[in-house]
């Protein structure tokens, strides 16, 4: 007997998890290509279709690639779960801000191995949520959502580790 409201059901908010993953895989690609190959260029690239993703999350070029390109061929199919998307924008819109440091940092100044670092920030912090699943944006959002400075999460499971 399912106990939840028709109402109730409505309201979960849900997420692709495998299209956050593919998201994750190519922010840690794309950042790792800038450092590996010396390619300052990559990392205001990057921070653009993560800004782009953040902005208009519908129309984003993560999920033109993930449904027109990774679902057809096969490599990954939807896993959608009930979870609150804000959280997860939140890490990328702060991903945006370390990659946007980053690329003022590599080509105004004379602070490489800063830029770097910033740059290498983000691609450690997408690699931790691509391989165990802790998106560390995303936990600052729900503290912050419970501290009263960010909106609560709309997901009734509060924060949550939702591993690989």
């Amino acid at each position: 007997m399912n106990m939840s409201s028709p109402a109730t059901q409505l309201n979960l908010p849900r997420v692709d998890t495998n299209l956050g993953k593919f998201t994750q895989g190519s922010t840690v690609l794309l950042t790792a290509l800038a450092f590996l190959l010396n390619l300052p260029i990559l990392v205001p690239i990057t921070a653009f279709i993560m800004a782009w993703a953040v902005l208009f999350p519908a129309a984003n070029p993560y999920r033109w690639l993930y449904k027109g390109l990774i679902i057809p061929s096969g490599l990954l199919k939807p896993r959608i779960v009930e979870d609150d998307p804000n959280p997860h924008r939140f890490a990328q819109g702060v991903g945006v801000v370390f990659l946007l440091a980053a690329s003022i940092v590599l080509f105004f100044t004379p602070l490489i191995a800063l830029g770097w670092a910033l740059d290498i920030i983000v691609f450690v912090l997408a690699s931790i949520n691509l391989t165990i699943g802790f998106c560390a944006g995303c936990f600052v959002y729900y503290h912050l959502g419970r501290a009263g400075l960010l909106p609560k999460v709309r997901y009734e499971g509060s924060f949550h580790w939702r591993g690989v």
